[in-house]
């Protein structure tokens, strides 16, 4: 059985408001992934990075200590704390999301799969 005008007017309607509610929240979603950012400490809390939203690494500070390790250790050093900030950055952006969109908002779905995906191995 096929709805009726009125019903079909109706959904059409809904939808709409629907979508000029969601386009009159992106501008706080841009602001957001703007801002968020994550970060994390070696263990010996001598390596810190800061990361964007995408990832990016925005900030790095490294200890004298971490630089006497050498440069391999320091290198692993360096990649395991980006790993961690990544992590926090995706968690803090999905909690922010969330908050503005609501749970069942498709970018939170997307933001919620992200996070739970397996990395991605980068071959150069």
């Amino acid at each position: 059985m096929l709805p009726d005008a009125e019903e079909t007017i109706a959904q059409v309607e809904a939808d709409a408001r629907l979508t000029q509610e969601r386009a009159d929240k992106m501008p706080a979603f841009q602001a957001a992934m703007a801002e968020v950012r994550g970060s994390a400490y070696s263990a010996a809390k001598d390596v810190f990075v800061e990361v964007d939203a995408t990832g990016r690494v925005t900030g790095l500070r490294l200890g004298d200590q971490a630089v006497a390790r050498g440069a391999r250790r320091l290198t692993q050093e360096i990649l395991a704390v980006i790993a961690v900030a990544q992590d926090d950055v995706q968690e803090k952006a999905l909690r922010r999301v969330s908050r503005l969109l609501g749970d069942d908002d498709p970018i939170v779905s997307e933001l919620r799969a992200a996070a739970s995906a397996p990395p991605v191995e980068r071959t150069t």
